[in-house]
């Protein structure tokens, strides 16, 4: 019968157990609870200081053991490869994102900050190859020193009105970025915040700073608060001659193998309207030949365009 209680003890505890959050101490005297080690200030606030992979999609809490979670200390993710997605829609506490951070996580596509962040800090998503989309909060009050530098898949950037300053080499090397939209709050920006970028068209109002930065630095812009203007082109009409002709086609395929053009608008040369391919050549072909296709070629389409300048 002791034997019996014994073992009922023995069963129960284990219950307990594993009923339990996994709240472990690391060796730097962190708790560690869901994947993340973390501290708690004498402030009762969070801080987490790592995170041990169990997850390639990572959702950040609001807290942690009951401690709002503000900060994510600095190397917190650093180099961590697996992950391919970082969630802050629970993170409302969220203040500040430290030093490297997120530095190397060449796996991670997308990402939206949360509103209330604060704070990012130098280098926090540095060589973060693979970041394609992403979103500022408003309330962030820079963009530190090679905080995005090359992440080279990046397409386009909004920066918030909070943003006053744009730090050295922010987004240095983002080879991919086609698009920055800069408010007229923006009171500073490094001189290379934007080197390797060459394709990038900085979008700004007339007289800002941005304005400025993009003459003084030989970058595209686009005047956003400019009386736009009408262009109008043909469909199919890839050289820009008025006519649809053999010579389209051939505008088409030489810009498909990369060799010099005249006048090309692309536009017009993607007939298909989901991207310029081979196929549009073969589309324009078919219409000279009066062949049917469901294709609107030749036919006139105007849009509006804001006062540009294209260096």
């Amino acid at each position: 019968m002791k034997n019996l209680k014994k073992l009922g003890t023995l069963l129960l505890a284990c219950a307990l157990l594993c009923l339990s959050p996994p709240v472990v101490s690391a060796a730097e005297n962190y708790i560690v609870l869901y994947g993340f080690a973390f501290d708690i200030s004498s402030d009762n606030e969070a801080v987490i200081h790592g995170y041990d992979d169990r997850s390639a999609e990572v959702a950040l809490p609001q807290k942690l053991m009951g401690a709002d979670v503000t900060r994510i200390d600095d190397y917190a993710f650093f180099r961590d490869t697996t992950i391919t997605s970082v969630s802050f829609e629970k993170a409302t506490a969220l203040k500040t994102i430290g030093v490297n951070a997120f530095h190397g996580c060449s796996g991670l596509t997308s990402l939206a900050l949360p509103k209330g962040l604060e704070a990012l800090s130098f280098g926090a998503f540095q060589n973060c190859a693979s970041l394609r989309e992403l979103t500022l909060s408003e309330g962030i009050g820079a963009i530190p020193a090679q905080c995005f530098y090359g992440c080279s898949s990046l397409n386009s950037v909004t920066i918030p009105e909070s943003v006053t300053e744009i730090g050295e080499r922010a987004f240095m090397n983002c080879a991919g970025l086609r698009v920055v939209e800069i408010p007229d709050t923006t009171e500073r920006i490094a001189a290379n915040a934007f080197d390797g970028c060459d394709e990038v068209v900085v979008y700004c109002r007339t007289g800002s700073l941005a304005h400025r930065y993009a003459v003084e630095n030989t970058l595209s812009y686009v005047l956003t608060d400019a009386e736009p203007v009408t262009v109008t082109y043909r469909i199919g009409d890839a050289d820009g001659d008025g006519n649809i002709s053999i010579l389209d086609v051939t505008v088409i395929l030489r810009k498909l193998a990369d060799l010099p053009v005249l006048s090309f608008s692309e536009r017009a040369a993607d007939v298909g309207a989901d991207g310029l391919d081979i196929t549009d050549a073969t589309k324009i072909q078919r219409y000279l030949a009066e062949l049917y296709d469901p294709y609107s070629i030749g036919e006139a389409v105007s849009y509006l365009v804001y006062e540009a300048e294209f260096v």
